[in-house]
Protein backbone atom coordinates (compact mmCIF):
# COMPACT_ATOMS: atom_id res chain seq x y z
CA UNK A 1 0.00 0.00 0.00
CA UNK A 2 1.07 3.84 -0.70
CA UNK A 3 2.38 5.20 2.57
CA UNK A 4 -0.90 7.77 2.46
CA UNK A 5 -2.96 4.15 3.04
CA UNK A 6 -1.60 3.26 6.28
CA UNK A 7 -2.17 6.55 9.43
CA UNK A 8 -0.49 6.53 12.24
CA UNK A 9 -0.87 9.30 15.40
CA UNK A 10 2.90 10.58 15.76
CA UNK A 11 1.70 12.79 18.54
CA UNK A 12 -1.04 14.64 20.86
CA UNK A 13 -0.89 18.14 20.97
CA UNK A 14 -3.17 20.40 23.43
CA UNK A 15 -4.41 23.87 21.69
CA UNK A 16 -3.75 26.47 23.93
CA UNK A 17 -7.33 28.84 23.60
CA UNK A 18 -7.08 31.16 26.76
CA UNK A 19 -6.10 33.83 24.95
CA UNK A 20 -9.33 33.81 22.87
CA UNK A 21 -12.82 34.97 23.52
CA UNK A 22 -15.05 33.18 22.14
CA UNK A 23 -14.29 29.20 22.48
CA UNK A 24 -15.87 26.19 23.36
CA UNK A 25 -16.59 24.72 26.81
CA UNK A 26 -14.32 21.62 26.22
CA UNK A 27 -10.83 21.87 25.19
CA UNK A 28 -9.16 20.95 22.27
CA UNK A 29 -6.69 18.41 21.37
CA UNK A 30 -5.06 17.65 18.07
CA UNK A 31 -3.36 14.21 16.82
CA UNK A 32 -0.80 14.67 14.53
CA UNK A 33 -0.92 12.41 12.28
CA UNK A 34 1.95 10.48 9.99
CA UNK A 35 0.67 12.07 6.60
CA UNK A 36 -2.52 13.85 5.25
CA UNK A 37 -4.93 10.92 4.40
CA UNK A 38 -6.38 10.35 1.05
CA UNK A 39 -10.17 11.17 0.76
CA UNK A 40 -11.22 7.36 0.56
CA UNK A 41 -9.34 7.02 4.05
CA UNK A 42 -11.51 9.89 5.48
CA UNK A 43 -14.76 8.50 4.34
CA UNK A 44 -13.97 5.06 5.74
CA UNK A 45 -12.67 7.03 9.09
CA UNK A 46 -16.13 9.06 8.84
CA UNK A 47 -18.00 5.53 9.48
CA UNK A 48 -15.86 4.88 12.47
CA UNK A 49 -15.82 8.48 13.86
CA UNK A 50 -19.56 8.71 13.59
CA UNK A 51 -20.02 4.95 15.79
CA UNK A 52 -17.60 6.18 18.70
CA UNK A 53 -19.11 9.33 18.67
CA UNK A 54 -22.30 7.95 19.16
CA UNK A 55 -21.04 5.93 22.15
CA UNK A 56 -19.36 8.52 23.46
CA UNK A 57 -21.58 11.59 23.57
CA UNK A 58 -19.55 14.79 23.49
CA UNK A 59 -16.50 13.33 21.37
CA UNK A 60 -16.43 14.78 17.61
CA UNK A 61 -13.82 14.45 15.22
CA UNK A 62 -12.50 15.98 12.72
CA UNK A 63 -9.51 15.78 10.21
CA UNK A 64 -7.61 18.80 8.60
CA UNK A 65 -4.69 18.09 6.40
CA UNK A 66 -2.64 16.40 8.83
CA UNK A 67 -4.67 16.99 12.24
CA UNK A 68 -7.32 14.95 13.48
CA UNK A 69 -9.02 17.75 16.35
CA UNK A 70 -11.15 16.44 19.11
CA UNK A 71 -12.56 18.21 22.06
CA UNK A 72 -11.73 16.58 25.90
CA UNK A 73 -11.40 16.96 29.01
CA UNK A 74 -7.89 16.63 31.17
CA UNK A 75 -9.99 14.16 33.28
CA UNK A 76 -10.32 11.49 30.51
CA UNK A 77 -7.73 12.64 27.88
CA UNK A 78 -5.68 9.60 27.90
CA UNK A 79 -8.86 7.57 27.43
CA UNK A 80 -10.07 9.93 24.65
CA UNK A 81 -6.55 9.80 22.96
CA UNK A 82 -6.91 5.80 23.04
CA UNK A 83 -10.33 5.88 21.46
CA UNK A 84 -9.15 7.69 18.92
CA UNK A 85 -6.08 5.99 18.27
CA UNK A 86 -8.19 2.59 17.98
CA UNK A 87 -10.54 4.61 15.56
CA UNK A 88 -7.17 5.49 12.97
CA UNK A 89 -6.18 1.82 13.11
CA UNK A 90 -9.69 0.24 12.43
CA UNK A 91 -9.58 2.45 9.83
CA UNK A 92 -6.34 1.52 8.62
CA UNK A 93 -7.52 -1.80 8.78
CA UNK A 94 -10.96 -1.02 7.06
CA UNK A 95 -9.13 0.48 4.09
CA UNK A 96 -6.77 -2.08 4.05
CA UNK A 97 -9.41 -4.91 3.76
CA UNK A 98 -11.21 -2.78 0.85
CA UNK A 99 -7.86 -1.79 -1.22
CA UNK A 100 -7.45 -5.92 -1.01
CA UNK A 101 -10.68 -6.88 -1.73
CA UNK A 102 -10.82 -4.37 -4.82
CA UNK A 103 -7.35 -5.77 -6.18
CA UNK A 104 -8.83 -9.20 -5.71
CA UNK A 105 -12.04 -8.28 -8.06
CA UNK A 106 -9.67 -6.45 -10.43
CA UNK A 107 -7.68 -9.45 -10.69
CA UNK A 108 -10.33 -12.03 -10.86
CA UNK A 109 -11.60 -9.88 -13.70
CA UNK A 110 -8.34 -9.74 -15.42
CA UNK A 111 -7.83 -14.11 -15.19
CA UNK A 112 -11.35 -14.07 -16.48
CA UNK A 113 -10.76 -11.71 -19.73
CA UNK A 114 -7.05 -13.72 -20.04
CA UNK A 115 -9.91 -17.19 -19.88
CA UNK A 116 -12.27 -15.26 -22.59
CA UNK A 117 -9.31 -14.40 -25.10
CA UNK A 118 -7.96 -18.22 -25.08
CA UNK A 119 -11.76 -19.63 -25.43
CA UNK A 120 -12.51 -17.05 -28.18
CA UNK A 121 -9.15 -18.23 -29.86
CA UNK A 122 -9.92 -21.86 -29.68
CA UNK A 123 -13.63 -20.61 -31.59
CA UNK A 124 -12.37 -19.22 -34.08
CA UNK A 125 -10.10 -21.78 -35.45
CA UNK A 126 -13.16 -23.51 -35.64
CA UNK A 127 -14.78 -20.99 -37.35
CA UNK A 128 -17.61 -21.38 -38.79
CA UNK A 129 -19.20 -23.93 -37.13
CA UNK A 130 -20.38 -27.46 -39.05
CA UNK A 131 -24.05 -27.74 -39.82
CA UNK A 132 -25.10 -31.62 -38.95
CA UNK A 133 -26.08 -33.17 -42.27
CA UNK A 134 -28.81 -35.65 -41.66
Amino acid sequence: MASRDWIDIESFEAIDDTEQFDRPDIPRVEAVLSGAPERDWQQFFIVRARGLEQTHPGLKMEILADRLGFHTRASNVEETCRLVHEAVQGTNQDFAAQRAAEEQRIADRNQEVRELMTRVKTINADWPPQEPTG
